[in-house]
């Protein structure tokens, strides 16, 4: 009978045209789970990110359904982190994410893993299948041992095989390595810059055409690079502007007009750096996080940010997450230096033209 007066209650809400209670939702540390030992309960991790469209869909859709509700206040302890404000969490279960929905037993094994927006209705069937049987779900593997190399070299069968899978990923059509969600591989670009350094002419054609291609990210208006595209092409971006992603991007832009003197990269390095120096920048000197991908939590903004600067500001400005984290300070400054340095110097072929005139 317990068990069923939450249930009741919001049912009658629901008939009285009253939005069900506010979810109880608590910091990650041990107490929860110590509490849920003494409870009886189950732990739900919440994983999200300031910045991320999907997760404020999740909490005006999922997280205020009835019937979820409650669910969750019946057998569930809840826990909501922004992954920006714990790189422990967000390591571990950055391939589930974002939003992320881990659910845990009382002693903080893992039962269920699920990446993305969960719809109520899938929510509410995890939720009393969890109920019926704790035991873990197929989404919960056992992790394979760590295994160290016995030589600090790669073997060459093992080079070649990882340089054929660079190039197998590459996609010739559009740019970039995959061919769903659509970025600067960072990683990716500088390998081929460095191979087209070494007379490589394919690497270089992939590094000039993945460069040119992500500029389609970049804000024409503020500056600054949103995230990712999706669809296969850069033309339909999701707006959330990390700093991981502006810090890599101006780097490697910053390479690139040195490599290659082409004015595009140039402009594509200052419109990143304008738009940290506008928006990112506190008072103090300091980076901020991030800026959200919404205006309006939950409402797609394509075309907001198809408005001039006068425009969107007469509507208000995305919210910035104004927290100031070490790594996301070191991601920033350390390329914020060397690009002010690879920007300042004049690239290689252009000082040898000048002394070539004199």
């Amino acid at each position: 009978m317990r068990q069923l007066l939450p249930a009741l209650l919001l049912a009658v809400s629901a008939w009285a045209g009253t939005p069900p209670p506010p979810l109880e939702w608590n910091q990650w540390s041990d107490e929860v789970f110590a509490r849920a030992k003494r409870e009886d309960r189950f732990v739900l991790l919440d994983l999200e990110a300031v910045w991320c469209h999907w997760c404020h869909v999740m909490d005006a859709t999922t997280y205020q359904d009835p019937t979820a509700v409650a669910l969750l206040k019946s057998k569930y302890i809840l826990v909501k982190v922004d992954q920006d404000s714990r790189p422990d969490l967000s390591s571990r279960y950055e391939d589930y994410g974002w939003p992320a929905t881990i659910v845990f037993d009382p002693a903080g094994h893992e039962i269920v893993k699920r990446a993305g927006y969960i719809a109520p209705r899938e929510m509410i069937a995890m939720l009393r299948a969890i109920i019926a049987d704790p035991a873990p779900g197929p989404s919960v593997v056992a992790e394979e041992p760590i295994q160290f190399a016995s030589s600090p070299t790669l073997p060459a069968e093992m080079r070649e095989q990882l340089a054929a899978n660079y190039r197998l990923r590459y996609d010739s059509k559009n740019g970039s390595w995959g061919f769903n969600q659509k970025f600067l591989d960072w990683d990716g670009v500088e390998y081929a810059m460095l191979l087209a350094r070494q007379g490589d002419a394919q690497a270089e054609k992939m590094a000039l055409q993945t460069l040119t291609a992500q500029i389609n990210l970049i804000d024409p208006v503020w500056g600054g690079v949103y995230q990712y595209s999706t669809d296969g092409d850069w033309k339909h971006p999701h707006f959330e502007k990390i700093m991981q992603f502006q810090a890599e991007n101006l780097r490697i832009y910053a390479m690139a007009w040195q490599q290659f003197h082409k004015p595009e990269y140039l402009q594509a390095a200052r419109d990143i750096r304008r738009f940290l120096q506008t928006f990112l920048t506190s008072p103090d000197g300091a980076f901020y996080t991030s800026q959200d991908a919404d205006l309006i939590d939950g409402q797609h903004s394509a075309a907001y940010f198809k408005l001039n600067d006068a425009a969107r500001r007469r509507l208000g400005v995305p919210r910035v997450d104004r927290h100031i984290y070490a790594r996301e300070n070191g991601w920033a400054s350390r390329r914020w230096r060397c690009c002010r340095r690879r920007l300042r110097t004049p690239p290689v072929w252009l000082t040898r033209s000048a002394r070539r005139a004199g």
